[in-house]
């Protein structure tokens, strides 16, 4: 969550939130299918809730590259990636981080995002395509995959 909001304390809150409206949930004896999906997807708006409210999407890609950094990265290539990343389209870097940060499958990552899957597989080649281009990586090989930490 703190590569797709660009604030590590912005993410532990939407998760923490999510997490307590999950726990609510349970209590008032509702089910919810998959706990993981869920309690992602509630983060995930209430994370761009936070940004709309704030309206600092220039801000918000410098940020992403600053979390990484920020996370323990030991080399510069960590941090090529996390500045690649916060130059993606939002979709792109969403799905990205869901994919290689978070291990979710197409299907999870649709179900998450609420988009098709064929919407998930494309914004995944979009993204794997730049950021091959960025990172120096041939463009064949970026249907197959980029090294992400």
């Amino acid at each position: 969550m703190a590569l797709i909001t660009g604030s590590r304390a912005a993410a532990e809150d939407a998760v923490q939130e999510a997490l307590a409206r999950a726990w609510e949930r349970s209590e008032r004896g509702e089910q919810i299918e998959s706990l993981p999906a869920w309690v992602t997807r509630v983060a995930m708006n209430l994370s761009k809730s936070r940004l709309r409210r704030m309206g600092v999407e220039a801000r918000h890609r410098s940020d992403v590259a600053r979390v990484v950094a920020d996370g323990g990265a030991t080399s510069d290539s960590r941090i090529d990636v996390g500045r690649a990343l916060a130059d993606l389209p939002h979709r792109q870097r969403e799905v990205t981080v869901l994919r290689y940060y978070l291990g979710l499958n197409v299907a999870e990552i649709a179900q998450t995002l609420e988009l098709n899957e064929g919407t998930v597989k494309t914004s995944l080649f979009r993204a794997r395509k730049a950021l091959a281009a960025v990172l120096g990586e041939p463009v064949e090989e970026a249907n197959d995959h980029v090294a992400l930490g």
